[in-house]
């Protein structure tokens, strides 16, 4: 994981949230707010660099307070700080969802990555939530500063709810990674390894694998098939130069299902192109909308027509909402350890209401949670405290808002993994089989 300060307006205020390491770092956004009377027809959205990308017609208006952002010197400030609930209520930030100020912003601050182990591997649990900021009001008497003056761009049709019926419905499953060991002794695990392991997650009727690394697609496979379990599929996209080849991940699973389960899809129920990129700044929005496109078609050529889309974190879904859009079913980490406010018996519950957060966001009717959990071991997180009875509670309380849909993270620990002081030092220690 890595440790990412992001921060975006959406629908009717601004979103600052940390992304990539899990801690939740508080932002502050000064707002300077003008007033001007005009007449107008439309709204205009425009990015962090001022390039508009939406238009929405609204009724005509005599006033208009605007929200911009500038260094002129202040003469006036006052600070707001409210009460966070632990699962706010956020707008939604589809495209058809108007904000209440104009222009919108996007700041974001990157820390340094931690030092990985010197096997070069996906890291798969890198998850946080949704929460707005502390926001500053300024005076100040300046001109006013108009928007960009361009034609407006036609309204986008509303989108269509996405409907999966029960059928779609995935059990109760847990995540699997291929790699062991420590620092310069992380390695692959052996065949037999994989096998016995494999064979201690029988429980477990689907299994998230997170791209081809370790041989796993052909062993995962077969162990399945021998388990009577099924097999969330994944690609390690990446624009760092470590990902893996889309084209040969899918191929990888063509050849697989044809030599050991005579050429039937059946044993995958879920396709993902990436997990947590667009969430690490790693890939834009549009990089996975094309991966998830183009995945299809080459999945489809080759006779598999279950789901397809991409993983992301519940902020950096909300905030894309083209991804969304593009996925056949909506797909999103979130982790309750990572909200200082959340005990572990409450874990379930804060699960459950970022999802909804998601499901309004994304106007379906289904979200698939593919990594949730609890760690055994690490500081302390606020309220939040690693334990191997927390586990337990978070767990059960997990289990008692979900009885589908839901991924648990991760099946062992992950002791190849790095550590840091922002991670709470848990990041190793998310095993849930003991």
């Amino acid at each position: 994981m890595k440790n990412v300060a992001l921060a975006s307006a959406l629908a009717a205020g601004f979103l600052i949230g940390t992304v990539g390491g899990h801690p939740f770092k508080r932002a502050v956004v000064t707002e300077v707010v003008y007033v001007t009377e005009t007449i107008g027809d439309a709204v205009v959205y425009v990015d962090e660099k001022g390039v508009p990308y939406s238009t929405t017609t609204i009724n005509k208006i005599t006033s208009v307070a605007t929200a911009v952002v500038a260094t002129s010197t202040t003469s006036s400030i006052s600070l707001m700080t409210p009460e966070m609930p632990s699962a706010p209520e956020v707008p939604s930030s589809s495209a058809t969802s108007a904000p209440s100020a104009l222009p919108s912003f996007v700041f974001v601050s990157e820390e340094p990555e931690p030092t990985r182990a010197d096997i070069d591997v996906p890291e798969a649990s890198n998850s946080q939530f949704y929460e707005p900021p502390i926001i500053t009001s300024v005076a100040v008497e300046s001109a006013y500063v108009p928007l960009p003056s361009l034609a407006p761009a036609p309204e986008p049709e509303p989108s269509a709810i996405k409907q999966d019926d029960s059928a779609g419905r995935l059990p109760i499953g847990v995540t699997y990674d291929p790699f062991t060991g420590t620092g310069d002794n992380s390695r692959c695990k052996t065949e037999q390894e994989i096998t016995s392991e494999f064979n201690r997650m029988k429980d477990y009727k689907i299994v998230r694998i997170y791209g081809m690394g370790c041989n796993i697609i052909p062993l995962a496979v077969q162990n399945a098939l021998r388990n009577g379990q099924t097999l969330m599929a994944g690609v390690y996209l990446s624009n760092r130069g470590n990902g893996e080849a889309l084209g040969q991940v899918i191929q990888t699973f063509k050849d697989a299902i044809d030599q050991y389960a005579g050429g039937s899809w059946d044993i995958v129920r879920l396709f993902a192109v990436e997990n947590e990129r667009v969430n690490e700044h790693d890939m834009t929005a549009s990089d996975v909308v094309g991966a998830i496109h183009s995945a299809r078609g080459q999945l489809r050529g080759l006779g598999y027509n279950g789901p397809v889309g991409a993983v992301e974190t519940v902020p950096a879904t909300i905030d894309n909402p083209a991804i969304c859009q593009a996925s056949d079913v909506v797909m999103v980490n979130c982790h309750a350890f990572f909200d200082p406010n959340t005990k572990a018996a409450d874990a379930g519950a804060f699960v459950q209401s970022q999802i909804e957060l998601v499901k309004t966001s994304c106007n379906t009717n289904r979200v698939v949670v593919t990594e949730s959990g609890w760690p055994h071991q690490g500081d302390a997180n606020g309220a939040a405290v690693p334990s191997p009875e927390n586990q337990r509670i978070a767990l059960e309380s997990i289990r008692g808002h979900f009885d589908h849909d839901m991924f648990l993270h991760n099946a062992f620990d992950s002791t190849w993994k790095s550590d840091w002081a922002s991670s709470f030092n848990a990041e190793r220690w998310w095993g849930v089989i003991q």
